[in-house]
């Protein structure tokens, strides 16, 4: 039987209401992911009630821009970090995990003097500084611990490996590098008699088959400065020094993109290849680097205390630049203080300047300001929009004002 004119009409316009009420649905779970972190799927789980609670409890959230962590020790710069959006704070007699909202979700009994929080990927490094406790825990239990028999200087977890410094017993020699595997086995280990090594890093973008040591050759009339290469035996493959008599401190390195190593201290950054040869050097003459920290699309952002003004004025003034692969560098702000730590996180890059933060984006804009009572000692920043600071004895977790892309994509 042949449709009418009208039926016709009927099903098209049927058609057409149906991809509407379809493109509306898919606008609407689009919106729930972007901008309240619900999954879609949920609503099957829990249905409108619970989605709708779930709004709820999201706005709430955000509408409190800053929540005070509850504390029961001293706070240390070393003690803080953070572990999939929520933060570790070590203490002498604690390790504990807070959420953004202050709720505590697991703590673990400890003894240090001086705790040292790392985190990589699930786990969580605890470490004494001055004392001789290393262990790891992860959900809130000890995978392992021990007690070694000096005392530990540094210590830092990466993606294969546990680095640690400690002092030496055994005549002649100064320090000593030991290497773990994840699962807290002694690989290797290697003593320094030498120079002090205060530092040690893996970064498998620039070299998986290096360890990086930083440390400090005393043995002359001058301190100099100095970065050893070693293998995954510890041998040694070269090292990198400071020229005597610049008063420079070569303080850490950060890997950069297409395998190269940025290595820095108080007057220089230096980026050097895989081959160790220099690709290009940023002398800071006069001037003082304060902090730096790697930020999206390759760049490098650097805070430089003028040295000039310092002298002259007894002021501080700090230029925030942006320094790319090449090494050309662009000036983005500048403060009337000193910057003392510079952390990033995707698009979000947060500068402690006295008793403020300033979050910027990736282009060097200012997009949100935190304002504290006293000195920011530590900032750690867990997401672009979710930051953690420590001043005045006191931890809050502070939301970001970060704008948001179209349907969380734009």
């Amino acid at each position: 039987m042949q449709e009418t004119k009208d039926e016709v009409q009927y099903r098209f316009h049927l058609r057409r209401f149906l991809a509407f009420i379809l493109l509306v649905l898919a606008v609407i779970l689009v919106a729930l992911y972007s901008f309240f972190s619900i999954n879609p799927l949920d609503i099957f789980r829990t249905g409108l009630d619970g989605t709708y609670r779930q709004m709820v409890d999201v706005m709430e959230a955000s509408a409190q821009k800053v929540v005070e962590i509850p504390l029961d020790g001293t706070l240390t710069q070393s003690g803080l970090d953070t572990l999939t959006g929520n933060i570790i704070v070590g203490s002498i007699s604690t390790v504990k995990c807070f959420d953004s909202a202050g709720n505590q979700l697991w703590y673990v009994p400890v003894s240090l003097k001086k705790p040292l929080i790392r985190t990589q990927g699930n786990d969580v490094l605890v470490a004494d500084l001055g004392g001789r406790y290393l262990g790891v825990v992860r959900d809130g239990q000890i995978l392992w611990d021990k007690t070694l028999d000096v005392d530990i200087v540094n210590a830092g977890i990466f993606e294969n490996w546990i680095l640690v410094i400690t002092k030496s017993d055994q005549v002649g020699y100064k320090r000593i590098l030991r290497a773990y595997s994840r699962e807290g086995q002694e690989i290797v280990l290697r003593n320094i008699s030498e120079y002090y090594p205060f530092a040690i890093f893996h970064y498998p973008q620039f070299d998986h088959t290096a360890f990086i040591v930083c440390g400090v050759d005393t043995q002359s009339l001058e301190a100099t400065s100095l970065f050893e290469f070693l293998d995954l035996s510890m041998n040694q493959r070269g090292s990198i020094r400071d020229s005597a008599g610049r008063e420079d401190l070569f303080v850490g390195a950060l890997p950069l993109a297409d395998a190269r190593l940025l290595l820095y201290g108080e007057k220089d950054l230096i980026c050097i290849g895989k081959d160790m040869g220099m690709i290009w050097r940023l002398d800071l003459e006069s001037d003082y680097l304060t902090a730096c920290a790697n930020a999206q699309n390759g760049i490098t952002v650097a805070a430089v205390l003028d040295g000039e003004i310092l002298s002259r004025e007894k002021r501080m003034q700090t230029s925030l630049k942006a320094i790319d692969s090449s090494g050309t560098t662009r000036e983005w702000l500048v403060f009337d203080a000193e910057i003392t730590q510079i952390k990033t996180s995707g698009r979000t890059i947060a500068c402690a300047a006295g008793s403020e933060v300033y979050f910027l984006n990736d282009s060097g804009e200012v997009i949100d300001v935190y304002t504290s009572l006293s000195k920011v000692d530590s900032i750690c920043l867990a997401s672009e929009s979710l930051a953690y600071v420590a001043s005045g004895g006191k931890l809050v977790a502070v939301r970001v004002n970060v704008p948001k892309k179209f349907l969380g994509i734009f």
